[in-house]
């Protein structure tokens, strides 16, 4: 199981990731992701600019993520903890529902600290909708610190930011 750079070819199995994503979080009332987003225009959109990623185990899509120095424009009000002049931000983890609860979403943690590391990043953010549990305490276990909460115009439950250092990894 290796993590590789997407592909346009990969395009088919990244939304088959996210669509049992969002069924198995509904299943679960969290109303986190929806059909308009992320949709097949935000993922073509992120192996055009070759910021996604995917974990395939025997040719089964397993995971995806897509990471980028790209902030949303609501992490302004955010009180980050460092100075964020070299910031890596994670967007759209997710682990297909068959393969959760298997270590996945950690290990794809521990690859994007390894590229934040190899290009000197100073550190981590992201937001996680506050209504998953699970992906909170991934974040939580796994070093990152909660800094504040926003809100974006199409939920009701905020998305809490969140900031590794990585300078002192």
């Amino acid at each position: 199981m290796d993590i590789i750079k997407g592909k346009k070819q990969d395009l088919s199995g990244i939304l088959d990731i996210i669509s049992n994503c969002i069924k198995h979080m509904e299943s679960q009332s969290i109303y986190q992701w929806n059909k308009f987003y992320p949709n097949s225009d935000i993922i073509e959109n992120d192996i055009k600019s070759e910021h996604c990623y995917v974990l395939k185990d025997n040719g089964k899509y397993i995971a995806y993520v897509a990471i980028n120095e790209e902030q949303s424009r609501e992490y302004i009000q955010i009180n980050w903890f460092t100075d964020g002049i070299k910031v890596l931000v994670i967007h759209r983890l997710s682990v297909h529902p068959e393969s959760q609860g298997r270590g996945i979403a950690k290990k794809m943690l521990n690859f994007i600290e390894d590229v934040a590391t190899k290009n000197n990043y100073s550190c981590i953010r992201l937001d996680s909708y506050s209504g998953n549990e699970a992906a909170l305490k991934l974040y939580e276990n796994s070093g990152y610190k909660k800094v504040g909460q926003i809100y974006f115009p199409w939920r009701d439950l905020p998305f809490y930011c969140y900031e590794k250092n990585i300078k002192n990894c």
